[in-house]
């Protein structure tokens, strides 16, 4: 419970700091608002680019003709690079498994 709480004081800080250093990889349509669960798919989505920052597909889709969005990832401290990727393999693990308990709960609801 003091995690969750601590956690909840400290992720505007940390949010503004991912923003500041990971900013041109947003989407020049969304909005940048502070708390933790209404950023929770902004750094999920800086961390997939992040994530294809070395691929083919990535470089083609993502990076082509912006050097404003290389030398943001260059440039990032390591602990912003690490965490957006550990929030985005977060969403990429518990996603599915909560839809599959959810569809299992809800089969095992309707057959009883």
């Amino acid at each position: 419970m003091l995690l969750v709480i601590v956690g909840m004081i400290l992720a505007p800080f940390i949010i503004e700091k991912v923003d500041r250093a990971l900013g041109p990889l947003a989407s020049e349509k969304e909005q940048f608002f502070k708390g933790l669960p209404l950023s929770a798919h902004r750094m999920s989505s800086y961390g997939l680019k992040v994530l294809y920052r070395n691929t083919k597909w990535g470089q083609r889709r993502i990076y082509l003709e912006r050097p404003d969005r290389i030398h943001a990832v260059e440039s990032a401290p390591p602990w912003v690079l690490n965490a957006v990727t550990w929030i985005y393999a977060s969403f990429v693990i518990v996603a599915p498994i909560a839809f599959l308990l959810a569809f299992v709960v809800i089969r095992i609801h309707d057959s009883g």
